[in-house]
């Protein structure tokens, strides 16, 4: 089944043959509204807060039915698309396969059950498959703090997901052929402990022992110089065992670092 909406990145609406534009940001939180709970009401109250946050004009209410209504015309070409009204209320009803986050959290689920039998390689290649649905931050271009507030939960799911690939691929012993991914993920994310560590560990499990520490050092003067601060006891302890030459296999990554755990669905 195409994927006809996509939040992880900018919105995008699909069809088999375009994408629907929607130029009004305040339109566009409307829909990320209703997609974010898809299948369920979302109540004008709340359509309110993700378009105005606290600070919503008196025309608010018939602004929101406006908007309704042109988020109804515009998704008629999608079959099996409806924009139901209530009450008090709006949904959108939709296939969940046809949203980037349903496949997103599918994949994550089916990653942990995975992990939990011990099917590490499945886990692995299902992480890549729901981190490979990322476009960018998710919701990217959308204003509004109640907005910003909901990619910030999705932005860190997308963080723990990384995580969770790192540890697995290096349990798996694939630590040099995700070094160069992990020295992306650091530049995007520089005060990350657990992607350094991760990054220290695939270094030193690939005989590079020297870049490894070089690698501690400079991120230790860059959190003294920018923060005031030594890093974390988690990654001082690291850096203990790779001074030591602790075997690779005997190294685990530091659990305190971690963002959440991975769900098993």
């Amino acid at each position: 089944m195409p994927l006809h909406f996509a939040i992880l990145g900018s919105l995008e609406i699909r069809t088999a043959d375009q994408n629907i534009r929607i130029t009004a940001p305040k339109q566009r939180a409307v829909l990320a509204a209703l997609l974010l709970n898809p299948n369920h009401d979302v109540t004008t109250d709340q359509l309110i807060r993700y378009t105005w946050d606290h600070r919503p004009p008196a025309t608010a209410q018939t602004t929101i039915q406006s908007y309704i209504y042109r988020l109804r015309q515009l998704l008629k070409p999608i079959p099996d698309v409806t924009l139901q009204t209530n009450i008090d209320s709006y949904a959108l009803h939709a296939d969940p396969d046809t949203i980037d986050l349903h496949h997103f959290h599918q994949h994550i689920c089916d990653a942990g059950v995975h992990a939990e039998t011990g099917e590490l390689q499945a886990a692995a290649t299902n992480l890549r498959r729901a981190l490979g649905l990322w476009r960018g931050n998710a919701l990217t271009g959308i204003p509004g703090d109640t907005i910003t507030q909901q990619a910030t939960i999705l932005n860190n799911e997308r963080i723990t997901a990384y995580e969770e690939l790192f540890d697995t691929e290096i349990t798996l012993g694939h630590a040099r052929s995700i070094i160069s991914e992990l020295h992306k993920t650091v530049a995007n994310h520089p005060y990350h402990e657990l992607f350094r560590a991760q990054l220290m560990h695939a270094l030193y499990a690939s005989g590079r022992q020297t870049e490894a520490l070089q690698h501690y050092a400079h991120f230790r003067r860059r959190l003294r110089d920018t923060l005031g601060i030594e890093p974390g006891a988690e990654l001082q302890h690291l850096h203990r065992a790779v001074l030591n030459h602790t075997a690779p296999a005997d190294i685990t990554a530091p659990a305190r670092l971690r963002t959440t755990q991975i769900p098993i669905c």
